[in-house]
């Protein structure tokens, strides 16, 4: 495992980091007080590598600053990106429920703070905070559902309305100004394309009047019922 830089430690700083987790937010601030104490912070710089894979998961890792991108490699040498974390994002949730080791890497995609939290500390809070097992297991049970859902998109074998269901996924109910949420060489990775690929599909849906691509990482839906037209049914 690669050496972080060890930031120090704030209790304010960690509150901050604490607070902006979805996991945390409904507890009491002095609930989050008690967490933001057992919490420590590292740094990792653009390309460092947080975890790898046959290391033994004991943390869970929480973005304050930057971003964090997790893949693994298939037996081809591919990446294949899974989940791209920003601020208020997490990871290493399994450490508290086995000693099973870490399948993939996690990267820092840009300068990055992350509060982490041992599964020593985090399995005490649990015992004495009862309604954080609860926001735990259905922050748990969203993920599953997103990881079925990436599944189910990565099954349709066009990259066309494997990328229009994405951006469907993406905008929801009302927002047509998109940002994307990774890179476009990492979504590529996420919805199993090249990058090539990529640009070409996503040319095709500017093309149709279905979107346009408005600098490097936005996209604005132009006809949601084209863009509907393509995307999986």
């Amino acid at each position: 495992m690669e050496e972080h830089v060890a930031a120090h430690h704030s209790l304010a700083r960690e509150l901050e980091c604490v607070s902006q987790v979805p996991i945390f937010q409904e507890l009491a601030t002095e609930q989050r007080t008690s967490i933001a104490e057992v919490t420590r912070p590292i740094h990792a710089q653009k390309g460092e590598t947080i975890y790898r894979p046959e290391e033994v998961s004991q943390t869970l890792y929480i973005v304050n600053v930057g971003q964090v991108r997790l893949y693994h490699l298939g037996d081809d040498g591919k990446e294949r990106v899974l989940r791209v974390l920003n601020p208020g994002d997490f990871i290493g949730e399994i450490a508290l429920f086995t000693d099973e080791i870490h399948q993939d890497y996690a990267e820092a995609t840009k300068t990055t703070e992350l509060c982490t939290i041992s599964r020593t500390s985090l399995t005490e809070l649990l015992d004495r905070l009862p309604p954080l097992a609860f926001s735990l297991l259905s922050a748990l049970a969203v993920r599953l559902r997103t990881a079925e859902h990436q599944a189910t998109l990565l099954a349709i074998p066009d990259a066309l309305p494997r990328l229009a269901g994405y951006l469907q996924d993406l905008a929801g109910q009302s927002e047509d100004l998109l940002t994307l949420p990774m890179s476009k060489q990492d979504l590529a990775a996420y919805l199993g394309m090249t990058p090539e690929s990529l640009s070409r599909k996503l040319k095709q849906l500017v093309t149709q009047g279905a979107v346009e691509t408005v600098g490097r990482r936005q996209v604005r839906i132009l006809d949601r019922s084209r863009l509907a037209e393509v995307a999986p049914q």
